[in-house]
């Protein structure tokens, strides 16, 4: 009797090791995909489209020009 309890305690703590590990390899994968979104996201926003330089240049004048503002206060 004392043998089976040992086996069936090893079993339920060798399920609940591997529940563990399930959550921390399904935690590493969207890690990763998570990661993999954020450097192909991040590797389109260095191709600014034609056209749109003009549109920069006047926000960041906006801008320099509001925190000029902000400065005189």
């Amino acid at each position: 009797m004392k043998k089976i309890k040992i086996i069936k305690q090893s079993i339920t703590d060798l399920h609940n090791k591997a529940e563990l590990e399930k959550k921390s390899l399904l935690d590493s994968i969207e890690m990763m995909w998570l990661n993999a979104e954020v450097h192909r996201k991040k590797g389109n926003i260095n191709q600014i489209p034609e056209g749109i330089e003009g549109n920069i240049n006047r926000i960041r004048e906006l801008l320099a020009c509001a925190w000029f503002e902000d400065l005189k206060k």
